[in-house]
């Protein structure tokens, strides 16, 4: 299992404010705070999600060129994390640039101190250091047969409405090579959004018309992990607008052309991909979901949509998502008009529920099997039936339209307008921008960061998880010290 951890904007940005406030005033004084964290457990990957920091009270923590925490601090952090069902995640700031790494007396607080009593909580201790940029680092604390164990984070990922920061722990996700086949694209954005790039793990969640394009796009600019999934197999009615897809791969997966197709057409210096014939709405591919960074939605189907909004903001997982309308002249049976829309999806803009592009009632009617009746669907109002209509110029538009919302996420500055919307239409060639937020009392503002806890109900059960390795003795000089933490957390 690897690991990440991920930050809400909020969270790094009390954080931050807190951490570095000596730092910012010139002065060479380290600061700590806790917070709490709650697991995202994918297939491959657990995510560690942050996004409340616990600031210390007068008296809480002393300063003196490092910082230390007193027992009463410790205990009221892992008292507060077990009313609310949450890992104890310890911060701290060091001098210096850059993913840092941990001095003796910071392995000592956490290894030593920490660890032990953060067990109370159900879940592992978090260990998170920021440095005097700004990026974080960060590890976990798990038990193991000699006592406890780190285990190194490969990235942290600051989750924000128009902005997505990403630190990487280059020992274990190192950059790539500069290649000569991307020499173009090195010249566009650089080497650093070139690095940043090519180490996120991008999934694509619907490999049709849309997210065939959306696929190709990710091999040409050289990212090195995607993950593909799509139920269906090539019908002959896919071959005017699947990109890639001839006659002879009639009955093919479209996971396993699309597959094929990065494989050639990758500019990686190695590419990895996850490639499942399987629905969103199933648990092998919603927990694989969960082990990406960022995810395309080229679905159309309400279903799909519910699943990706609670990923995005339960998860903090940024969903990019895609659609199209085509008006046809009835009377004279020819095309009439067209828009087309890319939406970026976090717990900062609005899901895609409040966008409109499905209601609940429209899973429950996909759930009983009613939008496969086509008795049903021909009763239904025209503005609520799924179409599936487009051509391969609308589907390259709309993949392009996607991709670029997530360069801009990636790399726009401080000083840009907020956007997390584009909307073409057809008629009169304008592309609009908007940047959107849910409706009063939407249920997923409430799932924020939440993970695990909140599934779709509809899920299979999840995998279980093995049994934690049996708890070893502790380190006498230490039992005194942990004892008192332990007294003032139960009572």
């Amino acid at each position: 299992m690897k690991f990440d951890a991920a930050l809400t904007q909020e969270a790094d940005t009390t954080a931050r404010n807190h951490l570095l406030q000596h730092f910012a005033r010139g002065d060479q004084q380290e600061d700590l705070c806790f917070a709490l964290w709650r697991p995202s457990t994918g297939q491959e990957r657990q995510t560690a999600l942050v996004d409340e920091i616990i600031l210390p009270l007068e008296g809480e923590r002393l300063l003196h060129g490092n910082a230390s925490f007193q027992p009463d601090f410790i205990a009221r952090s892992i008292a507060h994390a077990r009313s609310k069902g949450a890992g104890l995640a310890f911060m701290h700031s060091h001098p210096g640039h850059g993913w840092q790494g941990m001095s003796k007396p910071d392995v000592e607080a956490e290894r030593d101190i920490l660890a032990y009593p953060a067990q109370a909580t159900g879940h592992p201790l978090l260990g998170l250091t920021t440095g005097s940029d700004g990026t974080w680092s960060a590890r976990l604390w798990n038990r193991a047969n000699s006592g406890m164990s780190r285990t190194w984070c490969e990235k942290t990922r600051i989750i924000g409405a128009d902005r997505f920061n990403i630190h990487f722990n280059d020992e274990l996700l190192p950059p790539p090579r500069r290649r000569d086949t991307l020499r173009r694209t090195y010249d566009t954005w650089g080497l650093e959004t070139q690095n940043m790039l090519s180490r996120l793990k991008i999934g694509i969640v619907g490999l049709g018309s849309v997210g065939s394009v959306v696929a190709e796009i990710t091999a040409r600019v050289g990212v090195r992990q995607i993950t593909l999934i799509d139920p269906d197999q090539i019908e002959e009615h896919n071959l005017d607008r699947l990109l890639n897809a001839a006659p002879s791969d009639l009955g093919r997966p479209k996971v396993e052309l699309a597959a094929e197709a990065i494989q050639r057409h990758s500019t990686a210096d190695h590419v990895t991909i996850t490639a499942l014939n399987n629905s969103i709405g199933e648990t092998l591919a919603y927990e694989s979901a969960l082990d990406c960074d960022v995810i395309f939605s080229c679905v159309d189907r309400p279903l799909a949509r519910d699943v990706l909004n609670y990923i995005a903001t339960a998860h903090l997982i940024p969903v990019i998502d895609g659609g199209i309308s085509i008006e046809l002249d009835q009377r004279r049976q020819r095309f009439f008009s067209s828009h087309w829309r890319a939406h970026m999806v976090t717990p900062y803009n609005q899901c895609l529920r409040c966008s409109g592009q499905y209601s609940s009632s429209t899973v429950v009617t996909e759930l009983d099997g009613s939008l496969d009746d086509p008795s049903y669907v021909r009763d239904l109002p025209p503005e609520a039936v799924t179409g599936n209509q487009n051509v391969f110029p609308f589907a390259v538009s709309i993949a392009s339209m996607q991709f670029n919302l997530l360069l801009r996420y990636l790399l726009s500055y401080e000083w840009w307008p907020p956007i997390s919307r584009f909307e073409h239409q057809f008629i009169t060639g304008e592309t609009s921008t908007a940047d959107t937020r849910c409706q009063p009392h939407c249920s997923f503002q409430g799932r924020r960061a939440l993970g695990n806890s909140e599934r779709p109900f509809y899920l299979q059960p999840p995998t279980p998880e093995p049994p934690t390795p049996p708890h070893t003795s502790r380190v006498t000089s230490l039992l005194t010290f942990v004892d008192k933490i332990w007294k003032k957390v139960s009572r």
